[in-house]
């Protein structure tokens, strides 16, 4: 009988823990943070319970030390997932409400553009949102996010395109109608009643 656990897993101690978190914490945010939205709180919260996770975990990984991003990537999809669902059922019926800005108008449109860009992306289908996410805001080349989701590099290639092509189209048609109803808005609270 075994009193301890054997540590065969390159993460095992905390100080090699510690370096692969601080390898890895940035692009684990965002990572979390792309696919909740763009939710500060919720992706801070989020990603120290996935390296909770990992910390716990940490017996159990094998591979390399600097492909334990992977690994991480995975605890925080099965997390965000999590957390949707439970907020879904939390809060069905809630509306969607934007914050007023009381900044100049330059940065009011920046900051409803990145919204409705962020709600976009949230729309896309969790595969595509993946892999934009991967590719874009973790700088991951093609073939380490097909290697990731075990798919084809050009299986990646295509699904980015599509994505993209999809996204700008999106864009296109639903920008100018979204941006000046929220100014319109706006200046009619703005008006004075006699």
């Amino acid at each position: 009988m075994k009193l301890f656990r054997q540590q065969n897993s390159v993460i095992a101690s905390p100080a090699s823990f510690r370096a692969m978190y601080e390898q890895n914490r940035l692009s684990v945010f965002r990572y979390i943070y792309a696919l909740t939205g763009g939710l500060q709180d919720d992706a801070e919260d989020l990603a120290a319970e996935t390296f909770l996770r990992a910390w716990k975990a940490r017996h159990q990984y094998v591979g390399e030390a600097e492909a334990s991003i992977g690994w991480l990537i995975g605890i925080a999809r099965r997390l965000v997932i999590d957390e949707y669902h439970r907020k879904m059922r939390a809060a069905r019926d809630l509306p969607v409400t934007l914050q007023r800005e009381s900044t100049p108008e330059q940065t009011a449109l920046h900051t409803e553009q990145k919204k409705f860009l962020l709600r976009l992306v949230a729309d896309l289908p969790e595969d595509q949102r993946e892999i934009l996410i991967l590719r874009y805001l973790l700088d991951w080349r093609v073939n380490d996010i097909a290697r990731h989701l075990g798919v084809s590099e050009n299986n990646v290639s295509v699904s980015l395109h599509r994505t993209l092509v999809k996204l700008r189209e999106r864009w296109m048609e639903l920008d100018s109608d979204h941006l000046s109803a929220i100014f319109m808005r706006k200046e009619t609270t703005y008006e004075s009643h006699p």
